[in-house]
């Protein structure tokens, strides 16, 4: 009888965690940089990329979620500013979508980032659009959350979605 008991004890409990209950599963989140001609400022507080000396063009950097502040210049011209949120959505056990890992590629351009879906190439011999191989550029003294802050609204809201994961960018153009 207490065998009995405990099987259908243990069955409960089984139904009611995978019916009623969720177990958040995901993989890792990574940021990957992309420029435009020649970046000549360059800032993430980040501390995966915060910690390093230089970013190279085209590789991605392991994140954690949360909500990052970056500082950007492209040729001298006016600074670009944003932040990005990192969000780990809610993934089920079960669900085939997780846990992949997931890569955001942040492009900066002039006057705006834009986020475009992941683009992978090999570090070694890589290229830009106009055929430039990698490079890769100093990382500054990191923005802060006060000097975003002090701009005000911002120029323009990106949010993409992938693999259990959402990246919510804000940027702003300072003339």
């Amino acid at each position: 009888m207490k065998g009995k008991r405990f099987l259908l004890a243990a069955a409960v409990l089984v139904a009611v965690l995978f019916s009623s209950c969720y177990i958040a599963v995901r993989g890792d989140v990574y940021i990957g940089y992309g420029w435009d001609n020649v970046l000549t400022y360059f800032s993430d507080n980040n501390p995966t990329i915060a910690n390093l000396s230089s970013v190279n063009y085209n590789e991605y950097y392991h994140s954690q979620p949360g909500t990052y502040y970056v500082g950007y210049n492209i040729n001298f011209k006016p600074m670009v500013y944003f932040n990005y949120t990192l969000t780990p959505d809610e993934g089920y056990l079960f669900n085939n979508s997780y846990p992949y890992d997931t890569y955001f590629y942040i492009y900066l351009q002039e006057g705006a980032p834009v986020i475009y879906s992941p683009i992978y190439r090999s570090l070694s011999g890589s290229k830009d659009a106009k055929g430039i191989e990698s490079s890769s550029v100093a990382v500054s003294k990191p923005i802060t959350q006060e000097q975003i802050e002090a701009l005000g609204e911002p120029t323009g809201v990106i949010e993409k979605s992938s693999n259990g994961y959402t990246i919510h960018l804000e940027y702003w153009k300072v003339e």
